[in-house]
Parts: structure tokens; C-alpha cells; sequence
């Protein structure tokens, strides 16, 4: 025979007050048997589990004296069992008692001896760090890139009408031929203006720079020319011989690839000036690297002629003839309405010079 707390589910003996496992009064409690038990222990898991963390819960709040003394199977009074599970009254304590704190808790007096919190500063560094990896790297600019490319492709250009003047194995940029005159007229003009600086720096201002504009519209005058020759020969090329193949810049890089030697004779004859070798003897190297380069720019359009693919079996000796008729219309036309400027400008600083002198 024993008793089965209706608390915790411990069984105790008959003769006990109280339960040994909780302190539960068991003053109203049965004794069973063994195999009345038995049979009422079909109950569900859940309720045996709960019962269990009830009990547990129960005997962690009883005091190890009253424990001690059921254990011992020692009558207890209910008014000792009462005395010692009802809790001390709270009013009783100092005032200055720090109530317990639960787990993982800090007070403001421990908050403030240990500091101040970690800042977020790491995880921000960290922010910062992820989003300039994830900043794309600064593109180059466009307009650079192009130039270089550009200019590259020109050296080959160059490089390529040196070795093989005759021979075009390639297609190149349709501006490489501009490109090629303007770089022969700016040395020259560089070049005569540094000539001319140079020989009228003692005269007075005014007809200083009469000479020097003078000389600048002679070599505007010579750009001018040789746009207009290279047009005479397209025209020829394309219109009497049907030679339809390339367009006008097309056609001007091909013509400036067969004389591009008159680029490194412009280029060098300014590098001379400004080094300061010109004398009586690269006066007459000067003159002689023009003429070549002169010659190299009309045997250009007469090759350009002849090795065109005529259509119409008009005859190329007949179109040289037209060229060389158009050529002279065209210098003409050029040299009367360029001389008289030019003319002018050079009465003018002749007038100049003469009154500097008073005559």
C-alpha cells in the first residue's frame, strides 16, 4: 500500500503526511494498491511530461529543510509547512538592496563601470569597404583612347608608304591623307615663320609682322593649291576615266601614301630651324628636301592616273593632257587673286621700310 501525490505523481508510503518529493499534504489522499496503480497508467505522454515539469518546477521552490524532514518521514504541522514556503516579506529589507537581477542582465552602475558600448564603427568600415569593391573601376575616356588609336594606326600608315610607296596593301582611315597634308603645310609654315622671325627681328614692329603675314598667306596659298591639285585628278580619275571605286578622302589617302616622304622632309626642315642649324649649307639641304618632296606630290597624281581602272576606254594619255590644261587654270586662278594680297602686303611693308628710314 502507498500514496500517489496528486501533484507530482511520487509515490509515497501509507503512513505519509506529506509528499517527499514536493511537500504536497497528502491528508486527503488514499492509500493504493500496487495493482489498482497499474491498471490507471494509461495515460497519455503528454500529461506524464507535463506532471513531470511541474513537479520539478514545485520541488525547486520548496526549502531543502522541509524536503529534509519529509524525507525523514517526520510529521510536519501545516502551519510549519506553510511558515516555511511562504516567501520573507519583501518590506523587511533594506532599502538599499539591489533586488537580484535576472541572468544576462546588467545594472546601470555595471554599465557604466565597464564603459561605453562597441560602436557599430567595424561593421561600417566593413560597409564601406564592400561598396567601393563593388564600385566599377573608372572607365578611360573615350575621346583619349580614340586618339591613341588613331594616331597608332597613322605611324603604320606612314611607315608602311616609306617601305612600299607604290603599293597600297591595305585599306587605311580615309583622314590619314589629310591628315598628311596638313602636317607638311603646318611644318612648312612653322618653318618659314621662324625663317622670316628670325631675319626681321631688328626691323621695326609693324614691318615685322607685315613679313610674317605675308608669308603666311603664301603658304595658305600653297594648302590651298595642292587641295585644288588632288581635286583636278579625283575629278579626272573618276569622272573622264570612270574609275568609280573610292570616294574623295578615300582617293586623297592613296594619293598622300605614294608621297608621304614630303611629311619627314617638312618635319625635318622645321626640326633644323628650331635647333638653330640652318646656315648657308642647310639652306641649300632645305631646298633640295622641298624640291623632292614637290616632285614626289605631281609624280603621286600622274601614278594615281595611270594605274586607274578606266570604264568608258577613254584614253589616260588624253587625261593627262585635260590635267595638265586644268592644273594651269587652276594656278592661275589661285595666284591672281592670292598674288594681289600677297603683292599688296609686300608694298606695303616695302612702304613701311622706307618711311622708317624717311626717304
Amino acid at each position: 500500500m502507498f500514496k500517489i501525490c496528486p501533484n507530482c505523481g511520487a509515490h509515497n508510503t501509507a503512513t505519509a503526511k506529506f509528499c517527499t518529493r514536493c511537500g504536497t499534504s497528502l491528508a486527503g489522499v488514499v492509500a493504493t494498491a500496487e495493482t489498482a496503480v497499474q491498471s490507471a497508467q494509461p495515460t497519455s505522454e503528454n500529461e506524464a511530461s507535463t506532471a513531470n515539469t511541474a513537479a520539478v518546477s514545485e520541488q525547486s521552490s520548496v526549502p531543502s529543510s522541509l524536503t529534509s524532514s519529509s524525507a525523514q518521514n517526520q510529521p510536519v504541522t501545516p502551519q510549519q509547512a506553510q511558515s516555511q514556503v511562504t516567501p520573507p516579506d519583501n518590506s523587511q529589507q533594506p532599502q538599499n538592496q539591489v533586488p537580484p537581477q535576472p541572468a544576462g542582465t546588467q545594472t546601470q552602475s555595471q554599465q557604466t563601470a565597464q564603459g561605453p558600448a562597441p560602436t557599430a564603427q567595424p561593421y561600417q568600415q566593413a560597409d564601406q569597404t564592400q561598396q567601393q569593391a563593388q564600385t566599377p573601376p573608372e572607365e578611360p575616356n573615350p575621346t583619349v583612347e580614340a586618339t591613341k588609336k588613331y594616331a597608332g594606326s597613322y605611324w603604320r600608315y606612314l611607315v608602311d608608304s616609306i617601305k612600299h610607296p607604290a603599293t597600297v596593301t591595305r585599306p587605311y582611315h580615309q583622314y590619314f591623307g589629310l591628315t598628311s597634308l596638313a602636317i607638311t603645310i603646318v611644318s612648312l609654315a612653322l618653318t618659314i615663320a621662324l625663317m622670316t622671325g628670325s631675319a626681321v627681328s631688328s626691323l621695326p614692329g609693324a614691318i615685322a609682322s607685315n613679313v610674317l603675314m605675308t608669308f603666311l598667306k603664301l603658304v595658305f596659298l600653297v594648302a590651298v593649291l595642292m587641295i585644288a591639285v588632288v581635286a583636278v585628278y579625283y575629278l579626272v580619275v573618276n569622272g573622264m576615266l570612270g574609275d568609280r571605286r573610292r570616294s574623295f578622302l578615300t582617293f586623297t589617302t592613296e594619293y598622300a601614301f605614294h608621297c608621304n616622304w614630303m611629311v619627314f622632309f617638312s618635319v625635318f626642315t622645321l626640326l633644323m630651324q628650331m635647333l638653330g642649324m640652318i646656315n648657308i649649307g642647310s639652306i641649300f639641304l632645305i631646298w633640295l628636301l622641298l624640291s623632292l618632296g614637290s616632285g614626289l606630290f605631281v609624280i603621286s597624281g600622274t601614278y594615281m592616273l595611270f594605274t586607274a581602272q578606266s570604264t568608258n576606254r577613254f584614253d589616260k594619255i588624253y587625261a593627262y593632257l585635260i590635267v595638265g590644261i586644268l592644273l594651269v587654270i587652276v594656278f592661275l586662278i589661285i595666284m591672281t587673286f592670292g598674288l594681289s594680297s600677297i603683292l599688296g602686303g609686300i608694298g606695303q611693308g616695302i612702304n613701311d621700310f622706307g618711311r622708317s628710314f624717311n626717304f
